[in-house]
Order: structure tokens, then C-alpha cells, then sequence
């Protein structure tokens, strides 16, 4: 582009990080509404993850760490020992004979006979493996984990693995409960021991402890930390290599993907997760890609340090193309993720860019894909739009801006409101040709028409847009015969002028200065103050 013929107007800050938002507001403006916004829109996308993959997962009976055999050390469980439909159901409900039972139970489980543990772990796991059993939490207050826990070291027999794995996974069961079982089990020091059996040379020993890190990481921060301060994530990353079987794979991908929903404690453990990440989004498996990609997305939501080395890991590149995967488990964590380096620094975003984003960005947004992609794809738009004058002009060279438009007038509401952000960005950044351009695709029309809505921070970036296009206004109204701004004169035909006067009424102090000040200084004559036209009182008819 070349120079501007005059100082462009204050580039509006992107709308993360804080401390940069503040500055395109006045004092008496709420900074903090954008952020709000924006981090609830994060929240809801994080809670329909913790739905997916984030949430503890309960192991019933059906299911298995290891669907594969162990070719060189034998089956996974005998088969008489895995569950049948001849097996007795699980105690539904807790009665005085099903108490006594469990009672009977607890006793074989501290039993020092091998068959008898591994009996009464077997019924203990059964109970665990159905979500609402009441029975449940008497076997967790009756001093039943500590057992458990114990069991984890079992080594001496040969059924001593198939020990461990029942152990592990009714701990993994007690753990996708509440936060107050999970304490219980963290309190009874399985952590370390699960951490243990990481190296273990059984598949499905490995496996089901990964699967009670992974609900244990889920928890919480201080549950993540004590997982790695006890040598988890180390442990972890040596389960990728290439004798894992799939299953292990997709439950270490699984599992790390939770710990690194918390900020990992250094840069050196950062790195060495992004190289195992980098090669496992090359993963033609479904489920281990889209772990992968809610990882890196949580490692882009900590920060422009850890942003700078997921670039520099060249994972950036990976994720543009992903874009386009068939699957929306996929695109999902993403798009969540390129929106998070989307809101970082300008040469960060400008990397994006160069990767080719735009065009898969127009693709989101034009195709039938769900609506938190497009509405996150939108947003990405809106704050590649908040940067320097040169990305405003990518924008308009992948001709979104006619994009824009149409969907700042039809899209649903949260795509709506983004696309209005877009433009409203794109018009208080961009250089006066630039502006130019946007009139020409309509754009004085969409933020007029958006100076009905009730969102202050919202209404403040379209009022600081409309104000810079007014300003190019004056100098075209100098090549004009009959003196006149031609953007105000196209922002009263549209309407514009009649919503900004109706914004005096607007509850916010920053919008009514600024309100006052535009129609002051594009509205009236010089030397005289704006009034505002009177209602019409019955006496006048």
C-alpha cells in the first residue's frame, strides 16, 4: 500500500489482551464488556469440549482400554473373566442385604489371597462402572480407595497386571465423578503410583492408568500440577513412539490434551509437548487428531509466548490447512485455536496471513458448517481486521468485505455482531483509501444500521468507525463543488443520522461524548452546538 496522505486514524486494539483494549476506549467506557464477551463465547466452546473430550470419561463394562491383543504377553483379561451378558448386573440400589454383600466384598478386596483381591476388585469396578448406582459412594467413604491405591503395586503374581488394571480402572471410575471423589483418590497418593504403571510393559496396565490421569487432569490446575510435579507428563510423552498401538496413542493424546488445558510450568516442557503434537496432527486417525487440536488450541489460550512457540514449532501451518478437514470434531479446536493467534501481536497474526488463513477464513464462512465455526471463523476476520494497515489490506484483496456486509444484515446474531466488529475495525484502521474502498462495498450502511444495538463496547468501535470515515468525508468534501461531506450526506439518506441522534439517550457517558462530538462536528455550523429536534408537543397540533 503506498502512504496515506494524512496520519490514519488510532488503530483500535484487538480484543485480547486487556491491557491493549483499554486504550481505543475512553475511561468512561466499560473496556472490559468486549473481553467478557469475547472470553464467554471461549467458555461456551470450553464447556461443549469438556462435554466431548475434557470430561472425566467413566469406563462401563463395555467398553476396553485395548480392543487389540497383547500379541507377545497374552490376552488383555482372560476371557472368563471378561464381562458376559450371563454376568449378574451391577447392585442398582443400595438395600440392607446389598450393603451386606458389599461388606463381603470389601473383605476379599483386603484379603492377602491374590484370587480373592482380584475377585472383589472385579465387583467393586462393576458397581464403579454404572453412573448413579447408589452403591457407589458407600464403596468410596468405606475406606475402599486406600485399598485400591495399595493394589496398584500388585507384581508378585502373574495375574498381578490384570490386578492393576482392575484397581486402575475402578479408581478411573471413582475419578470421573465429583470433584470431592477425585480429591479422595489424589489424598490416597495414586498419582504416583498410576504414574508408575506408565511403564509398565503391558498395553492395557499403560492404557487404563493413562485413562485415570486423564480424568484426574481434568479436575483442576492443582490437579494437573500434581500430576506432572510426580513425572506424568515425561511419562506421557514417552507413550508416543512408534510400538504404541493406536489405542494407547489415542489415550495419551487424550490425556495430554487435559494437562495441557492448564499452562504447563516452563518453556522447556512447552517445546517438548509441541514436538510430539507437531507430528501427531499429521495422524490420519479422527480421534487423535482432535485431540491433538483442542491441545494446541489450549496451549494458544495461554498467552503470546506460548502462541510465539507453537509458530515457531510450525504447527501454525498444519492447523490453516486443517481447516478444511471433513470433520467438524476437527475443525472445531482449530478454529478456536487460529482465533486465539488471531488476537495476538501483529507480526503473529501477519504469520497467519502468510499461511494462506483468508481464503480458508471465506470458505468457513460461505460453506454449511456449524455455527460456533463460522462464528469463530468471523471472529478471527474481525480481529485480523484490528491490525495494521496492510492486513486490512489482505482483507479487502480476499474480497471478504462484500462477505461482511451481507452478514452484519443477515447472519444470526453472535456471526451478526462479529461481522459488524470486522468492519467496524477495518473502517477505524485503515488508511483513507482504504476507507474508501469499504464505503464503495457498502460498509457506512452496516454500521448505521448497528447503532441500534445495545452492546456499548460494540456501539464505540462503530461510532470511532463511522468517525474516520466522516473525517476522509471532509477531505473528498474539499474536491466538491458544493462543499458537502458525501459520507455524511450518505449516512443521512441511510438513516444514520437519525439513530445517532436517538444514541444521545444511550446510558453510557462515552457514547453520548461521542455521539455529541460527531454530530457537532459534521452536523452543525461552525460556532453553534447541536440541538437536538424537539417531539412535536399537542400544543404545535
Amino acid at each position: 500500500m503506498p502512504p496515506s496522505p494524512s496520519p490514519s486514524p488510532p488503530r483500535p486494539a484487538r480484543r485480547t489482551p486487556e491491557n491493549a483494549r483499554k486504550k481505543a476506549y475512553k475511561e468512561q467506557t466499560d473496556v472490559t464488556n468486549g473481553r467478557r464477551r469475547r472470553e464467554a463465547q471461549l467458555l461456551q466452546l470450553r464447556k461443549s469440549r469438556r462435554e466431548d473430550t475434557l470430561s472425566k470419561r467413566r469406563r462401563d463394562d463395555a467398553s476396553s482400554p485395548s480392543t487389540e491383543p497383547e500379541s507377545d504377553i497374552g490376552p488383555a483379561r482372560p476371557e472368563s473373566d471378561r464381562p458376559s451378558s450371563s454376568d449378574p448386573p451391577p447392585l442398582a440400589c443400595a438395600t440392607d442385604a446389598d450393603s451386606n454383600k458389599l461388606l463381603g466384598i470389601i473383605n476379599g478386596l483386603k484379603s492377602e489371597n491374590i484370587s480373592l483381591q482380584l475377585e472383589a476388585t472385579i465387583k467393586i469396578r462393576k458397581i464403579l462402572s454404572v453412573d448413579g448406582n447408589s452403591l457407589a459412594e458407600e464403596v468410596i467413604t468405606a475406606d475402599v480407595v486406600a485399598r485400591l491405591v495399595e493394589l496398584l503395586s500388585s507384581k508378585k503374581n502373574p495375574r498381578g497386571p490384570q490386578l492393576q488394571v482392575e484397581a486402575a480402572w475402578a479408581l478411573t471410575n471413582i475419578t470421573a465423578g465429583t470433584s470431592e471423589h477425585t480429591e479422595v483418590v489424589t489424598n490416597a497418593g495414586a498419582v504416583p503410583k498410576l504414574v508408575k504403571l506408565l511403564e509398565s510393559p503391558r498395553s492395557d496396565v499403560r492404557e487404563q492408568a493413562m485413562w485415570a490421569l486423564g480424568n484426574i487432569a481434568a479436575e483442576s490446575q492443582r490437579c494437573r500440577e500434581l500430576v506432572i510435579d510426580h513425572g506424568g507428563l515425561v511419562q506421557l510423552l514417552s507413550q508416543f513412539n512408534e510400538h504404541a498401538k493406536v489405542s494407547n496413542l489415542r489415550m495419551a493424546t487424550w490425556t495430554l490434551s487435559n494437562l495441557c488445558f492448564g499452562k504447563l510450568p516452563s518453556k522447556s516442557q512447552t517445546k517438548a509437548v509441541l514436538q510430539i503434537l507437531q507430528q501427531l496432527l499429521n495422524s490420519i486417525d479422527e480421534k487423535i487428531l482432535s485431540d491433538t487440536c483442542w491441545a494446541v488450541s489450549y496451549l494458544c489460550n495461554h498467552g503470546t509466548d506460548e502462541i510465539q512457540m507453537v509458530i515457531e514449532s510450525q504447527i501454525c501451518c498444519r492447523l490453516v490447512k486443517l481447516l478444511m478437514h471433513s470433520s467438524p470434531k476437527v475443525v472445531t479446536p482449530v478454529i478456536l485455536a487460529l482465533a486465539n493467534v488471531s488476537a495476538a501481536d501483529d507480526c503473529q497474526v501477519q504469520f497467519l496471513i502468510d499461511s494462506g488463513i483468508l481464503q480458508c477464513l471465506l470458505k468457513l464462512l460461505t460453506r454449511n458448517y456449524q455455527k460456533c465455526i463460522r462464528n469463530q471463523a468471523c471472529m478471527t476476520v474481525s480481529n485480523i481486521c484490528a491490525g495494521t494497515a496492510a492486513q486490512i489490506q489482505a482483507i479487502i484483496d480476499a474480497k471478504m468485505v462484500p462477505l461482511l456486509i451481507q452478514l452484519s444484515q443477515h447472519g444470526e446474531s453472535d456471526i451478526k455482531k462479529e461481522a459488524i466488529w470486522a468492519i467496524a475495525n477495518a473502517t477505524s484502521g485503515g488508511s483513507p483509501d482504504q476507507i474508501r474502498s469499504l464505503v464503495g462495498d457498502g460498509c457506512i450502511i452496516a454500521l448505521c444500521n448497528a447503532l441500534v444495538l445495545s452492546d456499548a463496547d460494540l456501539l464505540y468501535a462503530c461510532l470511532n468507525g463511522l468517525e474516520s470515515i466522516l473525517k476522509v468525508g471532509e477531505m473528498e468534501k474539499m474536491k466538491d463543488e458544493a462543499g458537502t461531506n458525501p459520507y455524511a450526506v450518505l449516512m443521512e439518506e441511510c438513516g444514520g443520522l437519525d439513530k445517532l441522534e436517538n444514541l444521545q439517550g444511550f446510558n453510557n457517558d462515552a457514547i453520548f461524548e461521542k455521539t455529541i462530538k460527531l454530530l457537532e462536528s459534521y452536523w452543525v455550523e461552525e460556532g453553534s452546538e447541536y440541538e437536538a429536534p424537539k417531539e412535536p408537543s399537542p400544543d404545535d397540533t
